[in-house]
Formats: structure tokens, sequence, C-alpha cells
């Protein structure tokens, strides 16, 4: 790529289509017939609304799912598409904040998930380039390798598979990465191309009778538990004995209690992707999920290319509030660009070929909402993952359809995600 070109990709301001969007076959959106009254109304079609859908219509419910735009067209189509372990988070982190005891099930629920949604992909025959080769975490300074130190005491307390690797280790076995302190390899993470997974399961969803209605905006929600009443943009009014609220930064425009206007908030990150790789270079970087620096830089290879995502700290605000993934921050471009130069040099010669942001919703401790909103009777949360949506979200769908069907779930961690604890 030219110095001109990269100029005019630095400077860019409007975001780019998200790879995982752009290699999906066209498609016109799905307008099933709605019926008038169904057990579940989903509002949402990302990775927790199409899971939770899909689980629901196994267990027997009639489900209608709407999505405003299209299935996976926000956050879950604009991430970079790793299933990670341990909220990408070192485990010695989780430790502190959440004790050891409940750090043990919150990592048990994400290998859950991680296993589960593997096999969805197998058995369902959903085609999503899946690789299963691990994930590397990567210190940027000497005090977060004595983390990492830390983080595989704690897993090896644990029975949890890892491999730590000094800075000479790093060197021999991932000679391309600079610059780095040492590392910790995670061998049950993988990546995958997240917005073909989604639709792939919203099919699936659709072969076991399912209804999805996309480009359906639901503008109000009136009634009570077992006696909903949906109305949307097209004048379309639907009944519904339950809902589920999985619109991820958006689902507080719907909450009537204004509980989540108290505990969601926005925030966006911004994602590249280089232009092809030396074939040489891209033969030796392997398909891991990585991230560095806590994981505010995290990046993966995508066929002959890399996507790198993160950066959102460096700049004033770190993008908290906003709702706008039409736009790209330039300096978040450059300092991501940056990264790249120094940590992966040889891949600075491919260029950027394509920058994007996607909206995530966060919590106050990091964690998913999903259960019941407080003292909204039949109104269901699956949503706020603070990012880490692939890492939750097949397993998060089934933990949601559990309680609503039968009130509770023995899942791991299922009352740490209950909304009531903000109350």
């Amino acid at each position: 790529m030219v110095r001109s070109e990269m100029t005019s990709k630095a400077a860019q301001t409007e975001s780019d289509e998200p790879i995982w969007l752009a290699e999906l076959p066209r498609s016109t959106a799905r307008r099933d017939a709605a019926p008038p009254r169904v057990d579940i109304c989903v509002i949402g079609g990302g990775i927790a609304g199409v899971a939770t859908a899909f689980h629901a219509r196994r267990a027997g419910l009639s489900v209608l799912l709407l999505e405003k735009n299209r299935i996976a067209s926000r956050a879950s189509g604009r991430n970079d598409g790793q299933i990670l372990l341990g909220l990408g988070e070192h485990l010695n982190r989780l430790v502190s904040q959440f004790g050891e005891e409940e750090s043990r099930r919150l990592w048990e629920f994400l290998e859950r998930n991680s296993e589960e949604t593997k096999v969805a992909i197998r058995t369902l025959g959903i085609s999503c380039e899946l690789k299963e080769e691990g994930g590397l975490r990567l210190s940027i300074s000497e005090s977060e390798q004595r983390e990492l130190v830390e983080s595989a005491r704690l897993m090896e307390k644990e029975g949890i598979p890892h491999s730590l690797w000094t800075r000479e280790e790093l060197g021999r076995k991932a000679e391309w990465a600079k610059g780095f302190h040492g590392g910790l390899f995670v061998p049950g993470e993988a990546i995958f191309a997240p917005a073909a997974f989604v639709r792939g399961l919203a099919e699936a969803f659709e072969k076991e009778g399912g209804r999805i209605r996309e480009q359906e905006e639901v503008l109000a929600i009136e009634g009570e538990a077992g006696n909903y009443l949906l109305k949307t943009a097209s004048d379309l009014s639907l009944e519904a004995s339950m809902i589920v609220h999985a619109s991820s930064a958006l689902a507080p425009q719907l909450d009537r209690s204004g509980f989540l206007d108290r505990v969601v908030f926005p925030f966006r990150g911004q994602v590249l992707l280089t232009g092809v790789l030396d074939s040489k270079l891209s033969a030796r970087i392997p398909c891991w999920a990585m991230s560095s620096h806590f994981c505010y830089e995290y990046f993966r290879k995508h066929g002959d290319r890399l996507t790198l995502g993160g950066m959102r700290w460096s700049v004033k605000g770190e993008e908290t509030g906003t709702m706008d993934d039409s736009r790209v921050n330039p300096e978040i471009t450059r300092n991501l660009w940056a990264w790249l130069q120094e940590h992966i040099p040889e891949a600075a010669s491919a260029g950027i070929e394509r920058v994007w942001t996607g909206i995530m919703a966060g919590t106050p401790d990091g964690l998913p909402l999903i259960g019941p909103i407080p003292g909204q009777q039949g109104e269901f949360l699956c949503c706020a993952f603070n990012g880490y949506g692939m890492g939750f979200g097949f397993l998060a769908g089934k933990l949601c359809c559990e309680l609503m069907t039968e009130g509770r779930s023995e899942l791991p961690s299922a009352a740490r995600f209950a909304p009531r604890r903000f109350t």
C-alpha cells in the first residue's frame, strides 16, 4: 500500500463495513410471518438474542425474534471474533475482584460456553471458519508479566490448562511478536467469523420452527407478564407472554422501569484489518486468539490478514457514551497502527484495508445482565456483555431460557449475572 493510501486510512472518519459482514452472501431481509401471539418475543438479533431464541424454541416454546436492522449487524458482527476465557482478564485480576470461588465458577461458565459453542457449530453444520488453536496473552511490561506468573500459579491450582512463556520462550515460539516480556498460552480459546456463526444459528432456529423479522423496530411495549403487547415501526402489533431484551446498548430504550438507564452504559470499540500479509509472515503466525496489555489490545489472523482492535483507553473519554458506529476515531486508528508497527513490524508493509467500529454495553462490575428485570415480572435481560459477547453468548442464551421456563438454573455463576445484584 502506498503512503498516500495509508495516510488516507489514518485520517478516515467513516466506518467501513466490517469484514465479517462484507464476506457474507448478500440476502434479502428475513420477514417471516408473525403469529398474533407467541410465548416469547426476543428483541435483538445479536448472539445473545439469537441464542436465547434458539434454546427457547428447542424447549418447545413459540418464539418470535425481532431485529431492528439485520441479524448480527451491530456488535455481534463488529468485534474481532475471539471466544475467550476469563473475560480476557488475567486470572489474578478476576480473583482480586470476585474471590477464588466465584472466579472458578465464572471460568467454568466461560469454558462451558466455549465448548457448547464449538459443539453447536459442528452439529448444526455452521460454516464460520472456526479455529481451535488456543489463545495467547502477551505482557507489555515486567509488571504485567509478574501478573501472568501469578495467573499461571492460580491456573495450576485450579487445574486449568495453560503454558507460561518467558521472554526467551516467546522469542522461540512467536518470533514475529516484538517488544513483549512473555506470554500465557490458554489452549481452550478459539477464533471464528462471528457474524457467520450468529446467522448460521439464526438459520438453525428457523429450521426448528422459530420466526424472525429483520428490519422490524420495536417502538413500545405495553401490558404485563403473560399479556404483553409490542408495537413496531411497521404498525405491527404482537402479543407475547414473555419478553427478552437482548439489544445490547439499545436495551434501555425499551425498559419501562428505568433500571437499565442506571446500570448500562454504551462504549465504542474500534478494529482495523490489514491488507494481505507477506506469505512467509502469514505462515509463521498461528490462528490464535491474542491480546496484550490486559486485553486492551486484541488481535488475530483472518486468512492472510490481521485484525487488530482496542486502544480506546488512549483517547479522551475512552469512547464511552457514544452510540454511533458509523464513524471511526482517526486518533485510535493511528494508535492501533503505531502498536502494529512496534509489535508486529513485519506486518506494517501490508497497510490498512478496513477500519470499523461497534457499540457495546457495559455494567459497573464488568459482568452481563441475564435474568428478570427487577420489578418487571415477565421481562428478561440477556445483554451487556462488556465487549465479551462471544465468550458468553451461546450459553447465556441457554441460561436465560432456563430462567424463563424453570425459574432457576444450575449453570455456574447464574446468580452472579442476575440483574437484581444492582438493586
